[in-house]
């Protein structure tokens, strides 16, 4: 009855890519383009007051290429698109569709902040989980038992830093740049407190 149980359950993952699906749809529709555009500009500026131009020309380089995309694939769609003879409808329409532009820049800039933090952080990230096998093992040699409530936690604490990098991602407000680093920081730790207490059946 339990497996049946948790086999009717929806997964995290199911959970949170529905979640995304809606509010996406929600956002575009409900809020206004000059939020797309604050957000951007103010993500943009704390960056660089951070960290410098050379860092924000950095991001800027590794998704030009998709940007570009972006841009031209939208310009394509005003191209061919029909007018539907309602100049208000028209109207809204086009301003939706740039302010989905805007916001897919944002996230875009967003996830150039986090690949580029991940790499700064990867010896940190690396170093945790070796430090967090090598526990292991030596609590395997002294014969010590590992904790399956802390490696419980860890799994925990990773979905839960997992989940609020995706909200972070997609979330159409100003959010401190400072998510990123700390996320990695709480996700190194997750996996160092899982990989340490990974019990001896698995």
């Amino acid at each position: 009855m339990a497996e049946k149980g948790k086999e009717g359950k929806p997964s995290l993952a199911s959970l949170t890519l529905v979640v995304v699906l809606f509010g996406t749809l929600a956002v575009l529709v409900l809020l206004p383009l000059p939020i797309f555009n604050a957000v951007r500009d103010a993500e943009q500026r704390q960056l660089v007051a951070w960290l410098g131009h050379e860092t924000d020309q950095w991001i800027m380089e590794q998704i030009f290429s998709l940007l570009e995309t972006v841009n031209r694939e939208v310009g394509h769609a005003f191209e061919s698109a029909e007018l539907s003879g309602n100049e208000k409808v028209d109207r809204w329409l086009m301003e939706r569709a740039f302010a989905g532009t805007v916001w897919t820049h944002v996230i875009l800039y967003r996830g150039g902040m986090l690949l580029m933090w991940t790499l700064f952080a990867l010896p940190c990230i690396l170093a945790a989980m070796a430090d967090g096998h090598y526990r292991r093992q030596i609590a395997k040699a002294s014969f010590s038992s590992q904790s399956p409530m802390l490696h419980k936690r860890g799994v925990d604490l990773a979905k839960l830093v997992g989940v609020s990098l995706v909200a972070w991602l997609f979330v159409p407000i100003y959010v401190s740049t400072w998510v990123a680093p700390l996320a990695i920081a709480g996700l190194s730790f997750a996996w160092w407190l899982w990989v340490a207490n990974l019990q001896k059946r698995l």
